[in-house]
């Protein structure tokens, strides 16, 4: 069986708003009648299961290290909505053995539930397992925040990723910005840096501005598009999700005329 296209969220540091980003687009996905799975890859700092008010009896830790089968762990949020949670560790063995069983999981757990799509989200930084989910991927998502330190671990990032020997295909995501414009003069003048020392320039899928109400869901424990769906940056969101997959469908379908 084929593997469901994923899209991989990756940033050049921790504390930017990806794991409340991709929670919100996924519950905003599966709002619009999309199968999703989030798997949350963060190994170091794993948040996206209290993003919900969920503590999984089962992670996916459980089934690389060979304790359950891998069709056992993802836990069923809302109907159509999977999340294979995670258990912190610092142990060089478990990023060792994720990236090893990486794709298994992925097909096994796949052809088990038959997602639309799959949202990986991927630790901080750069990384061999935050390669290997780049690589898998369909598309990519760089989130970034709107202060220098987090345009600066954005840009290391993107060094990297352009330093692979495949092109993978990345967009720009901006959180806690003022407005559009305040997001488009950040991605012009990362791009303009980028354009002149990497030779590529990533373009700029959306952004999600500064609300207080994030505050309001994160002691909920619920997604703000499901809490507050009139706010500000739960109607970002939503839009960000119909990005998304409009995205996804250029990027994905070269590769499916490839393999047809």
């Amino acid at each position: 069986m084929k593997s469901p296209p994923s899209i991989a969220f990756g940033s050049g540091r921790a504390g930017v708003g990806k794991s409340t980003l991709v929670a919100n687009l996924a519950v905003a996905l599966q709002r619009q009648g999309y199968r999703c799975l989030l798997w949350d890859a963060n190994i170091s700092a794993p948040t996206l299961h209290t993003l919900f008010g969920v503590d999984p009896l089962l992670r996916a830790a459980d089934a690389y290290f060979g304790r359950v089968q891998p069709e056992e762990v993802p836990l069923e949020l809302r109907p159509g909505l999977w999340l294979l949670a995670e258990r912190a560790t610092s142990l060089p063995e478990a990023e060792q053995l994720l990236t090893r069983h990486f794709q298994q999981l992925l097909q096994r757990i796949a052809q088990r539930l038959c997602p639309d799509v799959v949202l990986l989200d991927l630790p901080a930084g750069w990384s061999e397992l935050v390669y290997l989910g780049c690589s898998t991927a369909a598309m990519n998502c760089l989130v970034l925040g709107d202060d220098i330190g987090s345009v600066l671990d954005a840009y290391g990032f993107l060094k990297a990723l352009s330093a692979q020997p495949e092109a993978l295909p990345t967009q720009l995501i901006l959180t806690n910005v003022v407005d559009s414009s305040d997001a488009a003069e950040i991605a012009h003048k990362l791009n303009t840096v980028a354009a002149r020392f990497l030779g590529r320039r990533f373009p700029l899928l959306g952004e999600v501005p500064y609300d207080p109400t994030h505050r309001v869901a994160l002691l909920q424990q619920r997604p703000l598009v499901e809490h507050l769906p009139t706010a500000p940056a739960a109607q970002a969101y939503q839009q960000l999700a119909m990005a998304l997959l409009q995205a996804l469908q250029r990027a994905h379908a070269p590769r499916a005329s490839q393999t047809a």
